[in-house]
């Protein structure tokens, strides 16, 4: 009696889950199967907003033009620009143009599959709340066993501290007055 009831509640959730997840509008992954099992996974920041309609009705239609940063999988070049769709989950109504503009100047970890030219994130992707977009990209990196891109000595530190060219300019710039001084003074002392 007991294997039949199991089978039974088993049979039952798999309809369930298999039912709800066919017609649902959100697909509910952790972060790092997300990543996996995405055709597509690209770091990008986002120089603007587009109106497509028909490409998602969880966009309201709109999708964001990304540049570019890293390819982690899939197509595309740094540089280049591409439309993606928001990963938002929430109906056509209530997603605006306005909510598609918070996303400018982000740099951001898109991931999902290309439908067309356009991505289509996994919907909803269970991130730790305490996972940065940095974060998230280095998780990225480690999940699908890339490489860390090591940072050019002008660029800013990835957890968005201070840059560190201005540190070392300065530091130069001091050593050469310094210098400079040296040699002035001991040039007036011999005179």
């Amino acid at each position: 009696m007991r294997r039949v009831t199991f089978v039974l509640v088993l049979a039952v959730t798999a309809l369930l889950v298999l039912g709800s997840s066919a017609s649902a509008r959100c697909v509910v992954l952790p972060f790092d199967t997300a990543v996996r099992q995405s055709q597509v996974v690209w770091w990008g920041t986002v120089t603007g907003t587009e109106h497509e309609p028909g490409t998602a009705s969880f966009s309201g239609g709109w999708t964001l033009t990304v540049r570019l940063q890293d390819v982690l999988k899939g197509p595309g070049s740094v540089g280049e620009t591409h439309l993606a769709i928001p990963a938002r989950c929430t109906a056509m109504a209530s997603f605006s143009q306005k909510d598609a503009q918070q996303y400018v100047g982000q740099t951001l970890l898109f991931m999902g599959r290309l439908q067309g030219d356009v991505l289509v994130p996994f919907v909803q992707v269970f991130t730790p709340p305490s996972l940065s977009p940095e974060q998230q990209y280095q998780r990225a990196l480690n999940d699908l066993g890339l490489p860390t891109p090591s940072p050019s000595p002008l660029a800013p530190l990835p957890a968005g501290g201070f840059p560190l060219w201005p540190i070392v300019l300065a530091a130069l710039a001091v050593l050469v007055a310094v210098g400079i001084f040296i040699i002035v003074r001991r040039r007036h002392r011999g005179a």
